[in-house]
């Protein structure tokens, strides 16, 4: 869905309005980094969606939050790989988000939006601050103060939102294995417009909502929030029982994908991989798979290294290219005794 002027009228997620400006989002200083005693944020890179079709942020949510587990995969192939949910063709909405993580072989977690007792914010919060301080990113969907909802011709819960963005991390002045929200806990997330970091306390997202048709409003000081309904998916990792550490990929060019929709030609992208968790003097094997069909088959065919580790953390960097337009997956798995190392 498009990212939308505050106070517009009707279904807008579905009209070619004008984009939100960053700074609209960024209100009071909420891009400035704050100074809080703990955090956890996932290492994972802004950037900007593609603008066809109803906005294509749902997918850029997607894309980017599995980042932070080691995988890229373009735009159109996280459309691709689900059925059409009620909005342009297979644009991603809360109808079919799940199908989308499980063809592309994510492992997931989803906010129970269907079951859970209305209104779902203080519910909510205490998920998200769970599935953040759990090193998971995850995609959420927001409302637009002044949009009417439901969008398209969905019934509620589906459409109460109009927006998708990736929420990489938190911020706490209590240790973050205190389950309790905090009214000045803050989440980070990108805006899918910009590379700043947006800050926002977890107690200041409720909104109101006054019935189908009708316009939400998130106050005067915020453009965005969620009312009645919350809504939102963690990113886990793969669906893969091989045993495995943590690892983020980091991609050069990072901040905008050529829209191949719009009939731009796919490029080249370089990865870096960032292995951590590691234990010193183990040897670890690097895979790396360029479809999801292949992705998590063992065979030598798919390894690119094996390493021993020297610290906690290991940086590999990928010199064979891979195409935006496509998928890619890495895995970084403890080496069994009898594979024979390779230390670089």
């Amino acid at each position: 869905m498009k990212r939308l002027l505050a106070l517009l009228l009707g279904s807008a997620a579905a009209l070619p309005m004008p984009l939100v400006n960053e700074s609209t989002i960024c209100e009071g200083g909420a891009c400035d980094q704050l100074n809080m005693a703990y955090e956890r944020v996932s290492d994972i890179q802004p950037g900007y969606q593609w603008d066809d079709a109803g906005g294509y942020c749902g997918s850029w949510a997607v894309q980017r939050a599995t980042l932070g587990k080691g995988a890229w995969i373009s735009q159109q192939q996280v459309r691709d790989h689900t059925s059409p949910g009620g909005g342009h063709d297979n644009e991603i909405l809360s109808t079919n988000i799940e199908e989308a993580f499980q063809k592309l072989k994510i492992s997931y977690e989803g906010f129970d939006y269907v079951s859970e007792p209305l209104p779902q914010q203080d519910a909510y919060a205490k998920w998200l601050k769970k599935q953040l301080v759990a090193g998971y990113a995850v995609a959420w969907m927001i409302m637009w103060s002044g949009q009417s909802y439901p969008i398209y011709n969905l019934k509620p819960p589906a459409g109460m939102y109009g927006h998708v963005e990736p929420v990489i991390g938190i911020q706490s002045n209590h240790p973050l294995n205190d389950t309790a929200v905090y009214s000045d806990d803050v989440v980070l997330h990108f805006t899918d417009a910009g590379t700043n970091t947006v800050h926002r306390t977890l107690s200041s997202l409720g909104g109101s909502w006054a019935g189908p048709g009708r316009r939400a409003n998130c106050g005067w000081t915020h453009s965005y929030c969620m009312s009645t309904y919350a809504f939102g998916w963690a990113v886990k990792g793969f669906v893969d029982d091989k045993p495995h550490v943590q690892a983020s990929l980091a991609i050069q060019p990072f901040d905008s994908e050529p829209d191949t929709r719009s009939g731009k030609a796919p490029q080249l992208l370089k990865g870096t991989l960032t292995a951590a968790g590691l234990t010193a003097g183990s040897t670890y094997s690097i895979y790396r798979w360029d479809s999801v069909e292949d992705a998590f088959t063992y065979s030598d065919s798919f390894k690119k290294t094996s390493f021993q580790a020297k610290a906690d953390t290991f940086v590999y960097s990928d010199g064979e290219g891979f195409q935006s337009s496509g998928t890619t997956y890495y895995r970084v798995v403890p080496q069994t005794a009898a594979e024979e190392p390779v230390v670089v």
